[in-house]
C-alpha cells in the first residue's frame, strides 16, 4: 500500500513542483466497472491494514489504512501515520465502451507534514515535500499491473513487481519531456536541506 500512496518515497525517484503533468494517473481496463472495482477492492483487502513502518534510519511508527467505499464507482484510501492522515487517494471507476471497459482515474494528495515526520532520519526525508502530481505519476506502474492482472483473471494485488522498481526503472517508462523535467529538479533540489525550513521556524517559536 505504500507503493500506492507515497510511491517516490519508495522508488527513490526526483520530484518537482507545480502540475506540470496534471494532478491524476488514469488507467484503461478492459472489464467492466463491477469487475473492476471487485478486483482494485480485493487488492486493497489482501494487503496488510495496519502495522509498522520499517523505514531504514527512520523511527518505526504505526501506520493505518482506511477505506471509503461506493460500490463500482469510488474508493477513497486513507494513510494515516501515528493517528494522522499523511495520504489519501481518490480512485473513480467511469464506464466505457458502453460499460465493456472501465477508466480509473486516480488522484492522490500527500500532507507534507505528516510524510516528513514519518520519513525523518531517512535517506528519503526530502521526498516527503513531494507534491501530489509525482505521487499521481509514481502511481501509474501500479495502475497498470492492477489493469493486467484484472484483465487476465488474475487475483489483483498492491504488492507486485510494478510497484517496486527501482529508480532507473521508473525513469525508463516516463516520456522524454518528464525524465527532463524530472532530471532539472533533481538537479535543483541537490541542496535543499532535510528539513523543511518553515517547519524549522514554526518548531523555533513554539519553544
Amino acid at each position: 500500500m505504500y507503493k500506492f500512496l507515497i510511491g517516490p518515497a519508495l522508488v527513490g525517484a526526483g520530484y518537482a513542483t507545480g502540475s506540470y503533468y496534471g494532478s491524476d494517473a488514469e488507467q484503461l481496463v478492459h472489464k467492466s466497472p463491477s469487475v473492476t472495482y471487485a478486483g482494485v477492492d480485493q487488492a486493497i483487502a489482501n494487503t496488510r491494514q495496519s502495522g509498522k513502518t520499517f523505514f531504514e534510519g527512520g523511527t518505526p511508527m504505526p501506520y493505518e489504512i482506511k477505506v471509503d467505499r461506493t460500490t463500482d464507482q469510488r474508493l477513497v484510501i486513507n494513510l494515516l501515520f501515528n493517528g494522522r492522515q499523511g495520504a489519501q487517494a481518490d480512485l473513480t471507476f467511469t464506464p466505457q465502451n458502453d460499460g465493456k471497459d472501465t477508466l480509473i482515474t486516480t488522484r492522490i494528495h500527500g500532507d507534507h507534514k505528516v510524510l516528513g515526520m514519518a520519513l525523518a532520519g531517512t535517506s528519503r526525508a526530502k521526498l516527503a515535500y513531494a507534491p501530489d502530481w509525482m505521487l499521481n505519476l509514481t502511481a501509474k506502474p501500479l495502475l497498470q499491473q492492477l489493469a493486467q492482472q484484472i484483465e487476465q483473471g488474475q487475483a489483483a494485488s498492491l504488492d507486485g513487481s510494478a510497484g517496486g522498481q527501482d529508480e532507473a526503472q521508473w525513469e525508463a517508462n516516463l516520456s522524454a519531456d518528464q525524465r527532463e523535467q524530472v532530471s532539472e529538479w533533481q538537479q535543483s533540489q541537490a541542496t535543499r536541506p532535510l528539513v523543511d525550513p518553515n517547519a524549522a521556524v514554526s518548531g523555533s517559536e513554539t519553544n
